[in-house]
Order: C-alpha cells, then structure tokens, then sequence
C-alpha cells in the first residue's frame, strides 16, 4: 500500500489519522513544518493540520450551517418578528427550545388566530426538523443537501471557495496534490485550527513501512502496540492502514501555510516561556 516518493516534507500527505474534530473519520494531515527544519532533522516534532476530503467537510461542516440557515430564514422568521415585536432577544429564545417557545407564545393574549397559527406552525416545523437532523445519517444529510437544503450548501460552498473562512478552513482541490492514489477522489478540505504533532522517528516509521494493522497483528506484542496508534491513528480494523499519500505542490503548500499563518502567526516556532519574555522585557532598554 505504500507509495513510493521522495523523502516526506513540508506539503506531505499523511493518510490514516484520527482528530479531534471528526470522530469516526479517517482524516488526513498536511505537514506544515519548515522545510529546513526536516531536511536538517532539527524539528523535534512534526507538525500536521488535519484535513478531510471535500465529501466528508460537506457532511460535516456544511451540513450544520446550512440547516442552521435554513432553520433561521426559511422556518423562524414568524418567531423572530414576533420576539422583535414583544422585546424578546431572539437568539435566547430559540435556547429554550420547540415547546417552551410554544408556551411563551400561547402566553401572549394580544395574538390574533391567524398570526398565533402561523407561530404553531412554524415551530412544529422547527420540532419536526430538529428531530430529522439529530443524529442524521450520512446518507440522510446527503439526501437533504441535495434537496431541501441544496440552495444553501450552494452558498456556502461558495463560501469555501471564495475563502470566507480565513480562520477555520482552507480548500485544496484536486490539482494541488501530485502523487496521489485511489483513495483520494476530491480536493482536501484543511482545518486550520488542528494541528497534530507527530514525532520524527513515527514519522520516518511510517515513510519507511507505513501502519498495516493486519500486519501488526502479527507481532508478538501486537495488540498491544494497536492499542498504543489507535489512540492517533485509525486502526480499528484489519483493513485499516497509515501510509503517505501524495504532497501538496507549489504554490498551493504555500498558499496553505499563508492561510495558517494568518490565523496562527507563528508557524512551527516555540513559544518563549512567560520567565522568558518577562526577562527579555524587564532588561530591554531603548537606545538614544
């Protein structure tokens, strides 16, 4: 299953991981450490941000917002005039939730039959929605993506494109990845605000042999050594692999890394400690 390719470096791309961002979902990681660092073998850890594929970011991250969309325009808009009409902060409102909204608007004796109706209806379309979306599917989200709520997964998707989330996430498509294999079938979705250290010798393990968990499975202490990477990577089943898959190409690496430094400002650097900082401050004097 390995691929053969040069050394691992900046824009390489790990296949197999697990984050904490999407629990369940094989993820992949995009090293983001100098490239000096690694060819130097100076970088005490290997810095990756996780990314899912464009299928999976639809799925999971599309999939709340535009039903969150949805709800707001598409299903609360009586609520929300009839909160502004009495004062009410709308955003609080919807915490209470389907039935005790209800019971506030039952509550107000001014309502006329028509208008209080149209209220009921919308929040038994707010309970009824609620409850299709909790815990949705996969194949429930994709059916409601292409139905439903196919003009706002439009939109956002747009959104993505356009790079309206400079501080969450960053769109790789398909051409910026050379190298890759079959199991890539569409552009990288990065998420910005995932990094994951991984040290060298892993590293070069996995450059060397990847993980194979039917592999590992047959070493002397192998469930043992399973239960150690399955807390990082995804090997739950014997099927299951770690392996290098392809590398992000120039300029899109750094494009990439242009994203992350904006939201992070450092990329790979250390952090001086407080003693540091403070030290550095109290005996800093400005020359004439």
């Amino acid at each position: 299953m390995v691929i053969e390719m040069e050394k691992y470096t900046q824009g390489s791309i790990l296949y197999g991981l697990r984050s904490q961002y999407y629990e369940g979902i094989k993820c992949y990681g995009v090293i983001i450490t100098a490239r000096c660092e690694i060819a130097q073998s100076k970088a005490k850890v290997i810095h990756l941000l996780s990314a899912i594929s464009l299928q999976d970011w639809v799925c999971l991250e599309l999939f709340p917002k535009a039903f969150n969309d949805y709800l707001h325009n598409d299903i609360l808009g009586p609520i929300n005039q009839w909160a502004k009409d009495n004062g009410l902060d709308f955003d609080t409102l919807l915490e209470f939730g389907p039935e005790k909204v209800l019971i506030n608007i039952k509550a107000d004796e001014k309502l006329k039959k028509k208008t209080f109706e149209k209220l009921e209806q919308s929040v038994q379309k707010w309970e009824s929605w609620s409850k299709l979306t909790e815990r949705c599917s996969m194949k429930n989200r994709v059916k409601l993506l292409n139905g439903d709520l196919s003009k706002r997964k439009s939109a956002i998707l747009k959104d993505l494109l356009c790079e309206r989330f400079p501080n969450e996430f960053c769109f790789l498509p398909h051409k910026a990845r050379s190298g890759q294999s079959e199991i890539m079938t569409d552009g990288l979705v990065v998420n910005l605000k995932d990094i994951i250290q991984i040290s060298p010798e892993e590293i070069e393990e996995i450059e060397r042999n990847g993980f194979d968990c039917s592999e590992i499975l047959k070493h002397e202490n192998g469930n043992s050594e399973l239960e150690r990477l399955n807390a990082k990577y995804f090997l739950e089943h014997s099927d299951d692999f770690v392996m290098f898959d392809g590398i992000i190409k120039s300029p899109w690496i750094e494009h990439l890394l242009q994203n992350f430094s904006n939201a992070f400002a450092r990329i790979g650097v250390e952090t001086l400690s407080n003693s540091e900082l403070s030290a550095f401050c109290d005996a800093y004097k400005v020359d004439n």
